[in-house]
């Protein structure tokens, strides 16, 4: 009975002491303007994708990228990962807030902290600025085929910080932006594709090229071909003297990303074309001079006449 009166002593001051130093209204007030900022948070993260994925759908049709879409989905992708970081800042200093910190002094040390990482970090403020360059002067964007720093490919995503290429194997290439000293475009406006076709040297070239003439007519005039070429094929004439060939230019103008296909078809009906015409495609060979009186014949008719006429001597000796 006793130990039962002092628990019912200790209860009421135990509430006391728990409401001292727990204030349940505050803390429901403060819990509520956490849960608001998560929720703000979340609608302005939903709202950021739902916006972006609006402008993409926009962006995207039959397969053929211009310029303007490129750029919308560099845009794209760097708004994507910067409005992320702003909106997880924004919402980090609201529940700080919450809370019940002081966000100046707060505020004022981050400076001091920033300054400070910024001296030790300086590779990566050099690449923010360089994707800032990149970005306002449009060197190239998502979609393009680009060369950088020795590594080629499409780009996939670009951000402040690394630009991700893959290159025609499926590696995946990641070059900071500080790094990048010159860009080789690929894609941009438009592409060409050259093609040195080699042919023997007994070919008449004047046959050959207008041959080649008559190939790229026809793939102009082609339905199937014709919306990914800009102009019709030019064969300028003979580029250079091979070592076993003469080597004919043959170039056409053609959409971004479309050289690689127009390339291989045109390849393909040369090669049944010159089967067809009769037209010779040089392979390497050579050809082996003796020097005089030094042809293999020669030297085996040598051989059986030294033979002879060293086996006459043994016979003549056998009967001296």
């Amino acid at each position: 009975m006793l130990q039962t009166d002092t628990v019912a002593a200790l209860l009421p001051r135990a509430r006391r002491e728990w409401g001292d130093l727990f204030n349940w209204p505050e803390l429901t007030a403060t819990g509520l303007r956490v849960f608001g900022a998560l929720v703000v948070a979340a609608i302005a993260y939903y709202a950021l994708e739902a916006v972006l994925r609006r402008v993409e759908r926009t962006a995207e049709k039959d397969g053929i990228i211009t310029v303007q879409e490129q750029r919308t989905r560099t845009l794209v992708s760097l708004l994507r990962s910067v409005g992320t970081v702003v909106i997880g800042v924004v919402t980090l200093f609201m529940v700080l807030g919450a809370l019940g910190l002081q966000l100046g002094p707060l505020l004022a040390g981050a400076g001091v902290v920033g300054l400070a990482v910024s001296f030790g970090a300086q590779s990566l403020v050099k690449d923010v600025i360089s994707g800032l360059f990149i970005l306002l002067e449009n060197q190239f964007g998502v979609g393009d085929v680009v060369r950088l720093e020795g590594v080629s490919g499409s780009v996939e995503r670009m951000t402040l910080r690394v630009v991700v290429l893959r290159d025609v194997h499926g590696v995946v290439h990641i070059v900071p932006n500080g790094e990048i000293k010159k860009v080789s475009n690929l894609t941009r406006g438009w592409a060409r594709v050259v093609l040195d076709v080699g042919v023997a040297y007994k070919e008449d070239p004047d046959r050959v090229m207008e041959v080649m003439r008559d190939e790229g007519r026809k793939l102009w005039e082609d339905p199937q071909w014709r919306p990914l070429m800009l102009e019709e094929a030019q064969v300028p004439g003979i580029e250079s003297f091979g070592e076993s060939g003469v080597n004919v230019r043959m170039w056409l103008k053609v959409l971004p990303l479309k050289q690689w296909d127009v390339a291989r078809e045109v390849r393909r009906r040369l090669k049944y074309r010159f089967d067809a015409e009769g037209i010779e495609i040089p392979f390497p060979h050579q050809t082996v001079y003796w020097g005089e009186g030094q042809s293999p014949a020669e030297i085996a008719a040598l051989a059986g006449a030294r033979a002879q006429t060293t086996g006459e001597k043994g016979a003549v000796n056998a009967e001296g």
